[in-house]
């Protein structure tokens, strides 16, 4: 077991304060820009729960669909507790729902003679919300009975393993125990099985394996000091050995960007999120690569100066596919090289309701658009207008097209 690993773990209520304080410092998106489906199937497993209940916290408009795809994913875990939570929470909002369906309904039939047709969409309304996700009473018992099972089959597996098997087969029984707690939503006993793995880790990629299962727990946590001193354990560890010290640190800068921009150190986020390979990216499960390359355009044209900003993002062959994925981020960009500030400050706001339904870049929109604009503010005042001669030369030779850029959202979706 790693040395001080059980004080790298949060009790419930420091999960339930992270959570508060993250939905706390975000406001209210009234009008979404994406398409929920689509957006919720980039993610997987637990990373979809987290984002699709932050959604429903922050977007009224969204919010019965995203309760709606949350019930339909957990029932793919052990997460009985936060089916109950959803459902509840889903029964809250049909209720609010109905109320204001009732109500436009009445008024309808104080100014109108079609009063009867309004009342009858209102009733038909009221119906098929009542339909829709009923508690699955049978759902919660079977699965409560099938995961009990489980964790002792896995629990009896262990102790035979380590009376009778090598360390190979203790370390794999510890990372199943470690994904079952992952599945039921009990993060810190997760971390607990994964850390104690180490002792029975028989080579260096399961060594690095142990430390990505913990790095990807802790983000789900939010645990932003704790993600960073397991990257550097991680990346002191692969120091001894060659080839993992060229792969290890490029595959673990996406995490580092995250813990970063979490802990409000913009300028290293960026540059963490902008060491981040194209062609080794594999944390795709919990951030989308489009979700890179808006993590790492905000962070970084909010706090790298202007020819690092050129030379990581825009002249960067490693990074650039990420752009591919997100084409209104490379033209935010290149409009802002190129001196459009107007052009670039209208991206900016198309961009918005989109980056803040996102869980991890939401709470930090207000600084880092603020950042933005003071710097388009300091580029116009030095701007000096070219001729029309030059003008015609733009600053850089890639841009994306009309029809691209057309294509930001829901269709990119």
């Amino acid at each position: 077991m790693i040395s001080g690993s059980v004080s790298l773990m949060c009790s419930e209520n420091e999960r339930s304060l992270v959570r508060a304080t993250t939905v706390s410092q975000c406001p209210i998106v009234e009008d979404p820009q994406i398409e929920l489906v689509s957006y919720a199937k980039r993610y997987m497993d637990i990373a979809r729960l987290i984002r699709l209940r932050f959604i429903a916290q922050v977007c009224p408009k969204l919010r019965m669909e995203a309760l709606e795809l949350a019930i339909i994913h957990v029932k793919k875990t052990y997460n009985v507790k936060m089916y109950e939570e959803l459902y509840r929470t889903l029964c809250t909002e049909r209720e609010r729902s109905m109320s204001v369906a009732e109500a436009e309904a009445a008024a309808v039939d104080e100014a109108s003679s079609s009063s009867g047709s309004a009342s009858g969409q209102a009733g038909k309304a009221k119906r098929e919300s009542g339909e829709a996700h009923e508690y699955d009473a049978y759902w919660v018992e079977d699965n409560t009975m099938e995961a009990t099972l489980l964790l002792q089959e896995l629990d009896a597996e262990l102790n035979f393993k380590k009376s009778n098997s090598g360390s190979a087969y203790v370390r794999r029984v510890l990372e199943e125990i470690g994904d079952y707690h992952v599945k039921s939503g009990n993060l810190q006993m997760a971390v607990k099985f994964y850390a104690r793995a180490r002792p029975y880790c028989t080579s260096s990629d399961n060594v690095i394996e142990m430390f990505r299962n913990l790095i990807r727990v802790s983000i789900f946590m939010a645990n932003w000091w704790h993600v960073l001193s397991y990257i550097d354990e991680a990346k002191q560890y692969a120091l001894g050995y060659p080839n993992l010290a060229r792969s290890v640190p490029a595959q673990l800068s996406c995490a580092a960007g995250l813990a970063n921009m979490g802990l409000k150190i913009y300028k290293t986020a960026a540059h963490c999120f902008l060491l981040t390979p194209y062609d080794q990216y594999d944390y795709n499960k919990i951030v989308a690569p489009q979700d890179v390359a808006f993590y790492a355009g905000l962070c970084g044209l909010a706090t790298l100066e202007p020819e690092m900003l050129r030379l990581a993002c825009l002249n960067s062959e490693k990074f650039k596919p990420f752009f591919s994925l997100s084409p209104i981020m490379w033209d935010i960009l290149a409009k802002f090289f190129n001196n459009q500030f107007d052009h670039c400050e209208r991206l900016l706001h198309e961009l918005e309701s989109r980056v803040r339904l996102d869980i991890y870049v939401a709470p930090h929109v207000d600084a880092l658009y603020s950042k933005i604009q003071a710097r388009i503010q300091d580029r116009r005042h030095t701007y000096v207008a070219p001729s029309t001669e030059s003008s015609a030369t733009s600053l850089l030779e890639t841009r994306v097209t009309q029809k691209e850029t057309s294509i930001y959202f829901k269709d990119d979706l």
